[in-house]
């Protein structure tokens, strides 16, 4: 009795496994990242935390319900907007400047214009989009990241040329349907 009960609990355990849903091609997202033409929304940011950012969290100067490794953005109107050749930012950023000098005109990551490698692929195995690009403004030279997933939810990294890198979370829309 006891090895076909180990035969049973054997093959129970090994056939659990998870599945793996696979978007087809007539799936929505397809749709809005082949267009060129969506808005990535900023829900919250995940910076990088270090001793200063600690000094400020401990200040109480954070938004409410954030902490120094995820600060709130809801309602801020925070976005990157791809639309066709160009792409514009206006996203704040919590974090520390690298090397010496002025902080320019703007405050947090900003930018519009034509980017430099704009690079949008699909990966089949991991079901998601991958979209990256550089872009200068007068002080800062940004490198984008873009993980795209099918539930429309984006993790976006910004890497600069003189700042910490930064990570913003949030859901992307296409431009097309607000008109």
């Amino acid at each position: 009795m006891k090895p076909f009960l180990y035969f049973i609990l054997s093959c129970v355990l090994l056939s659990c496994k998870s599945s793996k849903t696979i978007i087809d091609d007539s799936h929505p997202i397809h749709g809005i990242m082949s267009s060129k033409n969506f808005e990535f929304k900023a829900k919250s940011s995940n910076p990088l935390a270090t001793q200063s950012l600690t000094a400020v969290a401990n200040s109480g100067l954070l938004p409410p319900g954030s902490n120094i490794s995820r600060i709130d953005l809801n309602g801020n109107g925070n976005y990157i907007k791809v639309t066709n050749d160009s792409v514009s930012a206006n996203l704040p950023y919590y974090g520390e400047r690298q090397f010496g000098g002025t902080y320019g005109t703007a405050d947090g990551v900003e930018f519009n214009g034509v980017p430099d490698d704009y690079n949008q692929t699909f990966n089949a195995d991991k079901q998601r989009y991958m979209v990256t690009f550089q872009i200068s403004n007068s002080t800062d030279r940004y490198t984008v990241n873009m993980q795209v997933y099918p539930n429309k939810s984006c993790v976006v990294s910004v890497n600069t040329s003189n700042r910490n890198t930064i990570q913003y979370n949030g859901i992307i829309e296409s431009l097309d349907s607000k008109d």
